[in-house]
């Protein structure tokens, strides 16, 4: 090798050597600039924790389903889940919040995606959610039942009763409903999925199906929003007690460890119980119920 050779190859391993360096000097100021939870494996500082030390705002997933959840056309974002989200974030410091409409069987996938930072829809807990999420302390506990015709032709009260007939109901694609009542028997051939609760609604007064499998409080408050010649039925005692709390991605431990802590003072408070009065929920049943009890329900 000549001498211009050598030099050649000398400087091309200096550069190669102080490439290799920066990579390791740039790793090495990385990870001395964050700090790993021993709990968790979480980089502290990362995530939902990150956007709110940057000044954006937090985004929540709803569904825009009365109670649970209503945006209205100016954006105002409210219903009590929503209502108790906003407050518990408030009394973290954290007032920048934008909601984002999504259908519920989008809501998980899109938290994964980062689409959203928390769901707070109403979103029922159950195993299967349970395993890919982090659901805060239950926010509301509710009830099932139909919505019939008036007169309530065929007859539906109960569960036992739509599996004795011949009827077709309306849940919502990816729903507790759909889940529960496949869970309880009732085969896919009497069960037709709609994206909203409105399109269900406007499926039964279309006679597409005999009746709407919904939240009773949801019902209750169609009828009073847009009216109409229905009846609701009784709650489904065949349905399991269920709730909803906020539900965070598994990457946000350490934010959803700070936020369920703030929730459940504020759960004691008059002003958990203002809110939920306001939509129709009893504060001491969502006082009563634990995480751990609803995400055992079958789903």
């Amino acid at each position: 090798m000549s001498k211009r050779e050598l030099n050649l190859s000398r400087r091309a391993l200096l550069r190669y050597s102080a490439v290799g360096l920066a990579a390791v000097g740039g790793g090495s100021l990385l990870a001395a600039c964050q700090t790993t939870n021993p709990e968790t494996g979480q980089v502290e500082g990362s995530g939902l924790q990150q956007r709110i030390d940057s000044g954006q705002p937090v985004r929540l997933a709803v569904a825009n389903e009365p109670p649970y959840t209503k945006l209205e056309a100016n954006g105002e974002l409210t219903g009590a889940s929503p209502d108790v989200t906003k407050a518990v974030l408030e009394r973290l410091g954290i007032t920048k919040v934008e909601g984002i409409q999504t259908d519920y069987d989008s809501m998980i996938p899109g938290l994964d995606a980062d689409r959203w930072d928390i769901v707070s829809a109403g979103l029922f807990m159950n195993k299967t959610r349970c395993a890919k999420v982090l659901y805060a302390s239950p926010d509301i506990v509710s009830t099932e039942s139909f919505a019939v015709p008036a007169g309530n032709p065929k007859k539906l009260t109960t569960v036992d009763a739509l599996l004795d007939s011949d009827a077709v109901v309306a849940v919502l694609a990816g729903s507790y409903e759909l889940k529960t009542a496949k869970a309880l028997g009732v085969p896919e051939s009497q069960l037709q999925t709609y994206p909203k609760a409105p399109d269900a609604m406007q499926g039964m007064r279309d006679g597409r199906v005999d009746a709407v499998l919904l939240p009773t409080l949801t019902l209750k408050s169609h009828k009073e929003q847009y009216g109409g010649e229905f009846e609701i039925t009784e709650p489904l005692e065949s349905f399991p007690t269920t709730g909803a709390g906020a539900a965070f991605r598994k990457s946000d431990a350490d934010f959803h460890k700070k936020f369920d802590t703030e929730l459940k003072k504020f759960k004691e408070t008059d002003e958990f119980a203002q809110i939920l009065d306001k939509w129709g929920f009893d504060a001491k049943a969502s006082r009563k119920s634990t995480t751990e009890q609803l995400c055992a329900t079958e789903g």
